[in-house]
């Protein structure tokens, strides 16, 4: 650490106060404003007419970083921000290697480069956004970003409103709200599923992890959370509250154990090795099976996840069909009736396996939950592994019925809100033993003493 003045809060750690000034105001705004425009474009109407394109404005905090920096010319925190970089490209290596040595040795998959070239490309800028709203907000990045997605969910809520009036459409959150999701018409049309993900991730972070330790501090925690919870129940996405909520209590144990880091790390190896059993048991329909013995309705996964047997191989020599393949394939179904719309497969682990092949998705595996853990634990400390390893927990269920994991904001969220928690420095309170001293010491002691006298 530089200047940064370190303070022990109430339980144990310390927090930090950063030296160096804030970020000044029009910056901040413009900041803010970014996140607020590109979120606009989850509204329905917009992304139907524009699709991924009004994400690409947050890189405007590009231009935010510059204004700040002609302001503070602060090389130490530029050189700390951009120090997560490397970390974070090692992926985009991942996927643009694998991808290319599938496309270079069988030419009839490279129909999926320009679709793979752009996901790759908004995996970028995800990572240039994360990077630059630290440098310019450090510790409190995730509060801007939160408030900037917040506002931008309520700009689409009043914007949705005149389609269906004010008296329905205060009636249809109520009845949301009351029935704990169940909604038609007004609620329906809000249903954002990445932001709604997203808000999951801030719920943890809020009800986990915020600090706490002053007044302002405990407002914005508190707002968080019922921010959150309103936000994730509007967006139609009942399951996630279940599972942010065993999210809590899985923190809430890993923190009570004698060596916490050994539990983050366990967890994500548990996970790593857990993936290929859920690969076999989607493959053979063992999976499928079980959950509709359960009564699971599941909305046509059980012919999505049958229809690409014929298409890919449960094996250590599996090559991939490349970044995005899958698109490919689900056209193909479509296009022979197989399927009534293009559909995707809501199966990013088998997904991952089928494009990246299993060299791919090992090393997609292996750097999420094994590699990056281990580098915010060691990096920073073993709070920031945890937070890291309860997001990413929490988008592994996503990850097994949905198609949570190249998300946007999601993506933004699993990134973010670690990379600004590390600014905050949290070390135990070590604890200082008296001691009894020495025959000679005493003596010492003594005669200090009678020398003063």
């Amino acid at each position: 650490m530089t200047s940064d003045k370190l303070l022990l809060n109430g339980d144990g750690s310390r927090m930090q106060q950063t030296a160096s000034g804030k970020c000044p105001v029009f910056v901040a705004f413009l900041a803010v404003a970014c996140t607020v425009l590109a979120g606009l474009g989850d509204w329905k109407t917009l992304n139907d007419t524009y699709g991924a394109l009004p994400k690409v404005i947050v890189l405007g905090t590009i231009v935010c970083a510059f204004l700040y920096f002609l302001v503070t010319a602060d090389f130490a925190k530029l050189r700390k921000a951009l120090g997560y970089f490397p970390i974070f490209l090692l992926m985009i290596a991942v996927y643009t290697l694998v991808s290319l040595y599938i496309w270079i040795t069988d030419l009839s998959q490279a129909a999926s480069i320009s679709r793979a070239g752009q996901k790759i490309l908004f995996q970028t800028i995800i990572i240039i956004y994360c990077v630059f709203m630290c440098y310019l907000f450090e510790d409190r990045a995730v509060n801007y970003m939160f408030f900037g997605m917040c506002a931008a969910n309520t700009a689409i809520i009043l914007l949705e409103m005149p389609k269906y009036g004010f008296a329905e459409s205060i009636s249809s959150v109520v009845t949301c709200l009351v029935t704990f999701g169940e909604a038609e018409g007004f609620v329906r049309a809000l249903e954002i599923h990445d932001i709604t993900f997203l808000f999951g991730q801030f719920f943890i972070y809020y009800m986990m992890f915020a600090p706490k330790s002053s007044k302002p501090e405990r407002r914005i925690r508190r707002w968080g959370v019922i921010l959150s919870v309103f936000f994730m129940l509007v967006g139609l996405k009942r399951s996630v509250l279940p599972a942010v909520i065993l999210v809590c209590v899985f923190v809430k144990l890993v923190r009570k154990a004698r060596r916490p880091g050994k539990c983050v790390m366990a967890t994500g190896i548990s996970l790593f090795l857990f993936f290929y059993l859920y690969l076999y048991l989607t493959r053979n329909g063992i999976l499928v099976s079980f959950l509709e013995s359960l009564g699971v309705d599941m909305m046509g996964r059980d012919v999505l996840w049958k229809l690409p047997n014929d298409y890919y191989e449960l094996s250590l020599f599996w090559k991939g069909l490349g970044f995005e393949g899958v698109t490919d394939l689900v056209n193909i179904w479509y296009s022979n009736g197989l399927i009534n719309h293009p559909f995707p497969l809501h199966n990013d682990i088998l997904r991952i396996f089928i494009e990246l092949g299993a060299l791919g998705f090992t090393l997609w595996a292996g750097i999420n939950y094994i590699l990056y853990p281990s580098y915010w634990m060691k990096q920073h400390d073993t709070e920031t592994g945890l937070l890291y390893i309860a997001i990413l927990a929490y988008m592994s269920v996503t990850y097994l019925t949905d198609n949570t994991a190249f998300y946007f904001w999601s993506c933004i969220g699993l990134k973010l809100i670690p990379m600004s928690y590390s600014y905050q420095i949290r070390e135990p309170l070590k604890q200082v033993q008296w001691k009894a001293p020495t025959p000679n010491e005493a003596m010492n002691e003594i005669r200090l003493i009678e020398m003063g006298e």
